[in-house]
């Protein structure tokens, strides 16, 4: 049976976006973007310089009528008004436009675990409620709330921290000064670029199957780990000294696992900080 290929279209295409391009296959999807400035980008998306506050971003929607959505805007300041702006105001036009179309399927909205702002030593996963405790977490709980009016066509992902190639911050931290890193071993909680964008890809294809997927997942390796761990593994990795560096105390941060994730099938490519960052540093 021949399968049509499904029209997509990633709202703040950048780095994650890019990779999603590159994972997914050009013959089974049609890819188009939206980025507020163009630059260089794989052959294989339609890139459109759109903002998506504008009044004319729902036309343009309308025009491409996608089946699938991937909002995957992020703030262009830590302020109150960013967040709002691009996670609440954005989707809730995203959300107009979507009722407009003809042929919609399914809405990925990309969140972030920093709606879990409880503090406590249990490993939290979708299965606990979110707690948010400062303006960017309720933000997103506020957008969160907008993606479940689409109800079964909506798909929460709450990616924690994301790294690869081109997001080298730990890597610049571990290689700076010790005195400069965090002056608190907080737990520390991420997942690979390549491994977020391959479970969107994989998500993307249980809906063109026509199969089921969860409204919420939490899209993490799974393997909390203490920053000053991280620091100390890759300032190692570099063959630099760490015999001065001073541990100070495991003060707070949260733990995060991805029980519904787990449950897919999903094979991560980089299990851990350990993979991901040696893939990085070679």
């Amino acid at each position: 049976m021949e399968i049509k290929s499904l029209k997509v279209l990633i709202i703040g295409c950048g780095q994650l976006g890019f990779s999603i391009v590159k994972n997914a296959d050009s013959d089974v999807f049609k890819l188009y973007g939206f980025s507020r400035s163009l630059r260089k980008s794989p052959a294989s998306i339609e890139m459109h310089q759109v903002d998506i506050l504008k009044t004319e971003a729902i036309d343009v929607i309308k025009l491409i009528n996608p089946e699938i959505i991937i909002y995957a805007v992020s703030a262009d300041t830590q302020s109150i008004e960013s967040y709002q702006d691009h996670y609440v105001v954005g989707l809730k036009k995203t959300y107009e436009a979507i009722l407009k179309l003809d042929h919609f399927k399914h809405l990925f909205f990309v969140s972030s675990t920093r709606v879990y702002g409880q503090k406590t030593t249990k490993i939290l996963s979708e299965l606990d409620i979110a707690e948010p405790s400062d303006y960017g977490g309720e933000a997103l709980m506020e957008a969160e709330t907008v993606a479940r009016q689409l109800k079964d066509k909506a798909t929460i992902l709450r990616l924690s921290g994301i790294y690869g190639p081109n997001r080298k911050r730990m890597i610049q931290l571990a290689q700076s000064n010790p005195g400069n890193w965090p002056a608190t071993n907080n737990w520390s909680n991420r997942i690979h670029e390549e491994d977020a964008a391959r479970f969107i890809v994989f998500l993307m294809k249980r809906i063109m199957m026509n199969e089921s997927i969860e409204p919420l997942y939490l899209v993490t390796d799974g393997v909390p780990t203490k920053q000053y761990d991280v620091l100390t593994w890759i300032r190692n990795r570099l063959q630099l000294t760490t015999d001065t560096i001073e541990l100070p105390i495991l003060e707070s941060g949260k733990q995060l696992q991805s029980v519904l994730l787990n449950q897919t099938g999903f094979v991560l490519k980089y299990p851990d900080f350990t993979y991901g960052y040696e893939a990085i540093i070679d």
